[in-house]
């Protein structure tokens, strides 16, 4: 019999050959900071069970429908039978693992704890600096624009674009980054949000008066630097 030390090793290191191929925001790093963070919610929370929350953490994006086109569920099921871990746990990380992503909608009935703390989770690595930076990897990596101003934005951040498949990188934070602060599970997920949710609307103000510089009427370029302050 394993133990659930040996059991998180050697599903750590299925994991990590899973995402490989995933872009470097979906990748083995994401997985161990999603792994901290759900283990925090959950010590701050005190609820669920923490070997269910570990594994599920590990394993949520296995099948990712965006980089795989392989059957998650079936492949955590066999890893984790031939883990000899409980089908009650096997169970629920599955759930997980198909009820997590932002893109399927709202779960359907009641979220268990664990599902509730994972998903916080892996909503909170999509905020923030971490976040901005997964969005423009994962853009880059789609070969998505930064931004197509001839693609109307929402009147106010936090606001959902009519689109569900993003126009630029940009539209992607009100397709769906700026919404994840209300949709928190937990009181320690809201709170960590908050300032996430908040750098991103600065980023978005700041990222928006370069883009337009230049283009006000009236508005003058500054040609004052002579050639030493240049070089």
């Amino acid at each position: 019999m394993k133990t659930e030390q040996e059991i998180i090793k050697e599903v750590s290191d299925f994991v990590r050959e899973a995402v490989r191929q995933y872009d470097s925001g979906h990748g083995w790093s994401h997985i161990e900071r999603v792994v901290r963070l759900a283990l925090y919610i959950h010590e701050c929370e005190n609820r669920g069970d923490r070997f269910t929350v570990e594994l599920a953490a590990l394993l949520h994006d296995v099948g990712d429908h965006k980089f795989a086109v392989h059957d998650g569920p079936a492949e955590i099921r066999a890893l984790l039978g031939r883990l000899g871990v409980k089908e009650s746990v096997t169970e629920e990380v599955v759930s997980i693992n198909e009820k997590i992503s932002f893109s399927k909608g709202p779960a359907t009935g009641q979220k268990s704890d664990e599902l509730q703390i994972v998903q916080d989770a892996d909503r909170l690595d999509a905020m923030g600096a971490v976040g901005i930076a997964r969005a423009f990897s994962y853009g880059g990596f789609m070969g998505r624009e930064i931004y197509d101003p001839r693609a109307g934005l929402p009147g106010q951040p936090g606001v959902s674009s009519s689109s569900r498949n993003s126009a630029s990188t940009i539209h992607h934070f009100y397709d769906k980054l700026l919404l994840l602060r209300n949709l928190m599970n937990s009181a320690t997920g809201r709170r960590l949000a908050d300032e996430r949710h908040d750098f991103m609307v600065s980023f978005l103000g700041q990222f928006m008066r370069e883009w337009n510089q230049g283009t006000f009427p009236g508005e003058k370029p500054d040609l004052t630097n002579n050639s030493e302050q240049s070089e």
